[in-house]
């Protein structure tokens, strides 16, 4: 007959292994937040419209020529991510924009700290650089009123940096312009899609030369349905 200690022993050894095999709160965040820096990793450069497939590569709704939207489904990563080149346009407008909108308004000389606020290099009362902290943003920005009437006037750097996003622009937009159908810019060269395999996955081949990328005056066929460039 089991004894009553034993009686009484046996719920409680079993509620507190019971317990143990439960992760933590703290656990079950670290492994979300490594799950999601991996999966930002590896898919955070997918080109706009694509999405990873399970099974590898990605799926993209595509745009073709005639305005009509067909799903594509592409097994190598070069189709599947953005051309390096404009990738690093696309991140450097994201990162110029939130620096502009988050500290464009900013003190000359005044820098945002990471605890919040700001340090502003100023002179005192006998002329001396000196380096002080604001916790308060509104100490560290533009008053409204000065804003207003500063923003009327040409600021060189600005416009500057405004022409040469402009000439970004437009190289980018002539890498792609002309580009046969089923085409894609590289660094040097393109990536065309020639065909399927017997698996159904795409078939493609890498092109150096800009006549065998582009559709050239005059030309009709395959990839160049209207007359070339």
């Amino acid at each position: 007959m089991p004894s009553v200690l034993g009686t009484m022993l046996f719920p409680v050894l079993i509620f507190y292994s019971f317990i143990f095999t439960i992760p933590s709160i703290t656990s079950v965040r670290v492994m979300k937040r490594d799950t999601a820096a991996v999966l930002k990793k590896m898919h955070d450069n997918l080109r706009e419209n694509c999405f990873p497939r399970p099974s590898g590569g990605c799926m993209c709704t595509v745009k073709q020529r005639n305005g009509a939207e067909t799903v594509e489904n592409y097994d190598s990563d070069e189709q599947c991510k953005l051309d390096i080149t404009v990738q690093t346009v696309h991140n450097k407008k994201e990162l110029g924009e939130e620096i502009k909108d988050r500290y464009g308004n900013y003190k000359e000389d005044c820098f945002p700290t990471p605890s919040g606020g700001c340090k502003c290099i100023e002179r005192n009362a006998t002329g001396d650089k000196v380096v002080r902290k604001y916790d308060d943003e509104t100490q560290c920005k533009i008053p409204l009123m000065i804003r207003r009437t500063t923003q009327s006037v040409r600021d060189p750097v600005r416009e500057r940096a405004q022409a040469n996003y402009r000439a970004v622009i437009n190289e980018l937009n002539e890498k792609f312009k002309g580009l046969k159908e089923g085409c894609f810019p590289r660094p040097k060269g393109c990536l065309c899609v020639i065909g399927k395999d017997q698996d159904g996955r795409d078939i493609t081949e890498r092109r150096m030369k800009d006549r065998d990328c582009k559709c050239q005056p005059g030309e009709r066929g395959h990839g160049c349905p209207t007359d070339g460039a």
